[in-house]
């Protein structure tokens, strides 16, 4: 009993102090230290991709006196250290309140920006029960100009936590107007260098760059891998914590790459069989990744009309059913509108019809083009299965340029049939 009052206490003082953090709705809340923290790591890290973000930081840092102090000395006193551990005890303990009362809520996407806040101090602190404690050592000379501070990340340290925020969302416009897209489209995120070695690491690095589901699925994650301005690939979230990153390689051929959340995703609900399907059709088209950006949605998605059984068709397509997803009476379709990378307003049908075994997938995006003309591209991709280790596909696909009453301006292009099978 006196287990079960203390729990309850404890959900009352997070309760209290989830309130009290929010207490006008739509008021703007500073970063907490923590937050801050993580906050400027991540804009230091957009800093390292790109040169238009360090002159801003430069820009903004320029505002507040630098320090005069030399080097930070090489190890804190036993008195700093132990100082700084208490204070991460404390802030530990209120973001773990935190974090319990958003739980009790049912508030998953808070619990989890909370549990990360968590991780980031007991780094801090395995790093500072690391750190030999001793007395503060000689600041030695400044570097020369042209050692100090290369990449001018320093400048960073200069920023008040209040101002992080914005400057972060500075950040985000620029990376993604130098990558090509419109710089208001929140919906684009600019993605840090991945460094993870393995499949779960890089979902992981993913994760924290992406919003919470189902937000997560309107967003399209922009790959810089090496700062040089170029788009290496692009990701995206089809279905809930797994990560599809379509990557241009040296040889110009695309690749799509799968990243499941250890734990949390289903692989399934994105078969093995559907990513080689999807990566073939993009290599015999030639497709480059901004032919995938132009044909893909960024921020919300406006459904026309869908007709009922499309939704369920489609989801066996993505596992890799097609025997299922063929099972329909009537054709089944989805007719949608949305914006891509550029700002331009696309339209989607997709049709989803029967085959002798298999099933038809049939797409018409239609893209504005100047002197009221639109662009129609059409593919049409029958799979048919012979066996759960072995289907083979047919794929045509024709592009025409028509007005915007729908008339054709011109012959078509058609490319195909083309036929091959894809194994399990």
């Amino acid at each position: 009993m006196h287990g079960i009052i203390k729990g309850l206490s404890v959900v009352a003082v997070g309760i209290s102090l989830l309130l009290s953090a929010d207490l006008v709705p739509g008021q703007t809340r500073p970063p907490s230290q923590v937050e801050c923290q993580v906050l400027r790591e991540r804009l230091a890290d957009h800093a390292r991709l790109s040169e238009g973000v360090r002159r801003a930081v430069a820009a903004s840092a320029a505002r507040y006196p630098a320090p005069t102090t030399g080097a930070q000395p090489a190890a804190r006193t036993a008195q700093d250290r132990g100082g700084r551990l208490e204070q991460i005890t404390r802030e530990r303990q209120q973001l773990e309140d935190l974090r319990l009362a958003a739980m009790v809520r049912f508030d998953v996407a808070r619990a989890l920006d909370l549990q990360k806040q968590i991780d980031v101090l007991d780094a801090e602190r395995a790093r500072l029960a690391q750190q030999p404690a001793g007395p503060p050592a000689a600041a030695p000379a400044p570097p020369a100009p042209s050692q100090a501070d290369p990449t001018g990340l320093a400048n960073l340290e200069r920023l008040p936590c209040s101002e992080i925020p914005s400057t972060l969302d500075a950040a985000k416009k620029t990376r993604r107007k130098e990558l090509g897209a419109r710089e208001e489209l929140g919906a684009l995120v600019p993605l840090v260098s991945l460094k993870g070695q393995d499949r779960d690491q890089i979902a992981k690095e993913l994760s924290a760059q992406f919003s919470a589901w189902p937000d997560a699925a309107l967003e399209i994650g922009l790959l810089d891998q090496n700062g040089d301005g170029r788009l290496d690939g692009f990701v995206d979230v089809p279905v809930r914590d797994f990560f599809r990153l379509y990557r241009q390689r040296s040889d110009g051929s695309l690749s799509i790459e799968v990243f499941p959340l250890p734990g949390r995703a289903t692989e399934t609900n994105y078969d093995e069989i559907t990513r080689r399907l999807d990566e073939t059709v993009a290599r015999q088209m030639a497709r480059q990744l901004s032919d995938l950006l132009s044909a893909h949605s960024v921020g919300p998605v406006r459904i026309v009309t869908q007709t009922a059984d499309f939704a369920t068709a489609f989801a066996q397509f993505l596992a890799g059913n097609f025997a299922d997803a063929g099972r329909l009476g009537t054709a089944a379709a989805r007719a949608a509108e949305f914006q891509n990378l550029r700002g331009e307003p696309a339209r989607l049908l997709e049709i989803l019809a029967s085959a002798p075994g298999g099933v038809v997938m049939r797409q018409l995006l239609i893209l504005p083009r100047p002197n009221n003309q639109e662009q129609w591209d059409e593919t049409i991709i029958t799979v048919s299965p012979r066996s759960y280790w072995r289907s083979d596909v047919e794929l045509t696909a024709s592009r025409q340029t028509r007005t915007t009453a729908g008339a054709a301006a011109g012959a078509p292009t058609v490319t195909g049939p083309i036929r091959f099978s894809l194994e399990r």
